[in-house]
């Protein structure tokens, strides 16, 4: 494999994840700040999720260092890399930040007590 296709494939990775973060996450958790009537800072975003996105980052490049075994065993799997790493961007990052986004629950916290609140069942301490 060549340089030019390890730098493409670690672009469409990088790529592939930020779609996912921009387009569906980022989106969803500006809903329900709404929701909750706070609001969605960047900086407090990064400082609670920023190990999940690393975290998926770091996967891309253990799958980048592992891609030429992957070549050598089955030589068709080149054709389609640079899309299976945008792919696995996306998905590797959807799957990272819902089940591991500090943002998502906090934000969930906030909506469920304020609905506890506005439902009328609220924790009374004995």
């Amino acid at each position: 494999m060549s340089i030019s296709l390890y730098l493409q494939c670690v672009a469409m990775f990088i790529l592939g994840q930020a779609i996912d973060l921009f387009l569906f996450k980022i989106p969803e958790l500006r809903k329900m700040y709404a929701t909750a009537n706070e609001d969605f800072v960047w900086k407090k975003y990064w400082k609670s999720d920023w190990n999940t996105i690393v975290g998926t980052q770091l996967t891309g490049i253990v799958l980048i260092i592992g891609l030429d075994q992957l070549t050598h065993w089955k030589p068709v799997i080149i054709d389609y890399t640079k899309w299976f790493f945008a792919g696995f961007g996306a998905w590797g990052s959807s799957i990272v930040v819902a089940k591991g986004s500090a943002a998502k629950k906090y934000i969930m916290n906030i909506i469920d007590a304020k609905t506890n609140v506005a439902d009328g069942i609220v924790n009374q301490k004995p």
